[in-house]
């Protein structure tokens, strides 16, 4: 980004809204070296009807500031808990982005989807929030950017390292691997040539329980340095990367399925051998899962399921059969929800610009 600073006297405005994400193969364990870097490759497919919509004002003031200025809202109301971790991730950009030495930033976002519901929330929000920076950087500056969009993955894993993933319709690949030759550590790129099969799938989200998670992913990816079976782990990941896109390429669902629900409980099994012995799951989380195999078993229904850091259940399935899927979701999984909630979406979405044209 352009480093030197440029005054400008007018406020400048730019709003986004981003989707979520789903981890297919998990981000779990970062390198000691550099900034949010991961140990692993990992790749997801976005949510694109579960999205974080923000705006960031940025007004000028008469001083150079010497670090990052600004009030941030969510859904409409202060957030203080969130304040630490936008500050990081401002500070984290201050160097490249010389419009924060001159301007306060307001910061206002929401989602779609209640936080905490199991749902990537600070993937989607950090993803839109460092689209936003990128765009005032550049109006800042006047000097385009090139690929934009790669620099918005750059810097939003500075903020949390799934956002970066959340940046395309195409699945995202965030880590290195033999089989994409431009994926990196640094950002994340679009995976191309999944078969047109795959873009019929779809998320639904079985909340089993609303409450925020009792541990952060901060805390989880730490855990990881003194886990020993964090080697054996990253050797697992790297073989489900090769299975998972070879399988997104040629249609292999059985490949497809078992390796995302391996990846799922691999990430769970972690936690449960890891220091401090993170139990997320709940009774029921495992009662959906059951209750998946045997549907599954007795149907032949295309359809999995995968988890985040959490007790919530994702299950994605084959749109094409979604009167049979939605009769069985309804009837057998619903009543182990926490009051039968769940959220829906489609897969492959992408960020979207919004208007910034004030009422």
């Amino acid at each position: 980004m352009e480093r030197n600073s440029i005054k400008r006297v007018t406020k400048l405005i730019s709003s986004y809204k981003s989707p979520s994400n789903i981890a297919l193969v998990k981000y779990w364990g970062k390198k000691n070296k550099g900034t949010q870097l991961p140990a692993n490759a990992s790749i997801s497919f976005t949510l694109s009807d579960l999205c974080a919509t923000t705006t960031v004002e940025a007004m000028p003031c008469d001083e150079v500031l010497t670090e990052p200025s600004f009030m941030f809202q969510l859904n409409d109301l202060p957030k203080a808990s969130f304040e630490p971790k936008i500050k990081a991730f401002l500070k984290r950009i201050w160097d490249n982005y010389s419009l924060l030495k001159t301007h306060r930033l307001f910061i206002r976002s929401s989602n779609n989807f209640p936080h905490g519901a199991g749902i990537a929330s600070s993937a989607a929000g950090f993803s839109a929030l460092a689209l936003c920076m990128v765009d005032l950087q550049v109006q800042f500056s006047g000097t385009p950017l090139i690929d934009a969009r790669r620099e918005a993955s750059r810097i939003s894993r500075l903020g949390s390292g799934s956002a970066c993933r959340s940046m395309f319709a195409e699945p995202g690949v965030w880590g290195e691997t033999k089989h994409i030759e431009e994926a990196c550590d640094e950002y994340a790129v679009p995976m191309t040539g999944m078969h047109e099969s795959f873009k019929s799938w779809k998320d639904i989200v079985l909340i089993v329980d609303a409450s925020e998670k009792s541990v952060s992913s901060t805390e989880g990816h730490q855990q990881l340095d003194n886990n020993i079976y964090a080697e054996s782990r990253y050797l697992s990941a790297k073989k489900s990367m090769d299975l998972i896109l070879d399988a997104l390429k040629k249609h292999n669902l059985p490949t497809f399925i078992h390796t995302v629900e391996s990846e799922a409980l691999q990430l769970h099994a972690m936690m449960m051998v890891s220091p401090m012995h993170f139990i997320l799951m709940e009774p029921n989380t495992l009662a959906i899962i059951q209750k998946i195999w045997t549907f599954r078993k007795e149907t032949h229904l295309p359809l999995c399921f995968t988890l985040d850091a959490g007790a919530n259940v994702h299950l994605l399935y084959d749109s094409r059969e979604e009167d049979k899927i939605i009769n069985f979701v309804e009837n057998e999984l619903l009543p182990l929800c926490s009051q039968k909630q769940y959220f829906c979406s489609n897969l492959g979405g992408n960020p979207i610009k919004l208007s910034t044209i004030e009422k």
